[in-house]
């Protein structure tokens, strides 16, 4: 990180690379300085309440404190618990497809049963398919397919699990910072309306739906680049321009 940029850390979604990010990074360009976690290729446990304690632990560690916190899917959910848990550590907070609880989100646990029976490479790319409204370049869909054929499965079912079994939702009004949710309009994991009720229960909310899947991220990254600069005001971490 150079000095005077801005930091952000980063935690990408269940299986999905953190190369998920690079389209972000080139569109925030030089003033910020964006780290990922790659927090599935580490070692465990890797219940979402661990993951944000080693998340923490680094980036006090870094000497950069506080951050811009950018969960994605799963990564936001790990973002969430990080900002309850370290508020100090976290100067804003943009959760990006997720929530603080798993409702709405389908079968979890026919998906956690496929991971423990049925790993292989085509529930793997159903995973990877459906966190796309349009289908990622062939070069990128290689990484991603790369990356999620060395995740251990057992890492997968622990998150999810822990995921499953986490609610949030009582203690949002405790985060301190301010907080942006971006929301894909055609993200088919969660309904907007899921995005809105998580806007409207933290103390400083505000809400972005883009014109993206599950991962806007990647697929409208300038667009998230404008509400990461947002964040960065409001999070007094940037001037207005």
């Amino acid at each position: 990180m150079t000095a005077g940029t801005v930091p952000v850390v980063a935690l990408p979604g269940t299986l999905c690379s953190p190369a998920v990010f690079d389209a972000l990074a080139g569109a925030l360009g030089p003033a910020f300085a964006l780290r990922t976690v790659d927090w599935l290729g580490g070692t465990g446990p890797w219940t979402v309440e661990a993951v944000a304690e080693r998340t923490g632990a680094g980036i006090a560690a870094s000497g950069r404190a506080p951050v811009l916190l950018l969960g994605h899917s799963t990564g936001g959910a790990i973002a969430l618990a990080l900002a309850l848990r370290r508020p100090e550590l976290v100067a804003g907070l943009m959760a990006v497809g997720t929530g603080a609880d798993m409702r709405g989100h389908g079968d979890v646990d026919a998906i956690i049963t496929r991971v423990r029976t049925g790993w292989g490479p085509e529930l793997r790319d159903a995973v990877l398919d459906r966190s796309f409204a349009t289908p990622p370049a062939p070069a990128f869909a290689a990484v991603l397919r790369d990356y999620a054929a060395g995740v251990a499965p057992e890492a997968v079912a622990e998150v999810l699990a822990s995921q499953r079994d986490l609610d949030l939702g009582p203690r949002l009004s405790e985060l301190t910072m301010p907080v942006t949710v971006v929301h894909g309009r055609h993200d088919p994991t969660r309904p907007v309306r899921r995005a809105r009720e998580l806007s409207a229960a933290v103390g400083d909310g505000d809400l972005v739906v883009l014109d993206a899947g599950h991962t806007p991220v990647h697929e409208t990254p300038r667009a998230v680049a404008e509400a990461v600069r947002d964040l960065a005001v409001r999070a007094g971490l940037r001037r207005p321009s």
